[in-house]
């Protein structure tokens, strides 16, 4: 848990940064309406290809019925990001480490355009959802 929260605190710090970017943190006891709604921008954007501009994060956090919503725009991610241009998806939100998951080039996620890019939901209700819009 301890994990969860430093990641949650690490994206949240990031993006309150710049202007450009929505933090938005809230209690709820139920994320389903909110994760339907994101699903469905998900798929009305996917079906309308194009470059990116920004990067949408959902997450609820089961144990402290958060939910919180992060929205940054590319080029705040460009200038954040190493030197190399990847990113390091080796953990997952819990911070154990991740088999499947390696480090990407930001290029490279670019070039895959609008739409989902990871949807997580953990065993203790942990939900993540990130995409491009």
């Amino acid at each position: 848990m301890n994990g969860k929260r430093t990641s949650l605190l690490g994206l949240l710090g990031l993006s309150l940064l710049a202007s450009g970017c929505l933090v938005e943190v809230r209690t709820v006891s139920d994320p389903g309406p909110e994760l339907r709604r994101a699903r469905a921008e998900v798929d009305e954007i996917a079906r309308h290809p194009g470059p990116a501009k920004s990067v949408h994060v959902l997450v609820y956090d089961a144990d402290e019925r958060k939910l919180v919503k992060v929205d940054v725009p590319l080029w705040l991610v460009h200038k954040f990001k190493d030197e190399d241009d990847e990113i390091d998806l080796g953990h997952d939100i819990s911070g154990r480490a991740s088999d499947h998951l390696k480090k990407v080039r930001l290029s490279d996620l670019e070039k895959v355009g609008r739409g989902a890019l990871v949807e997580v939901e953990d065993d203790d209700g942990t939900q993540v959802l990130v995409w491009l819009r």
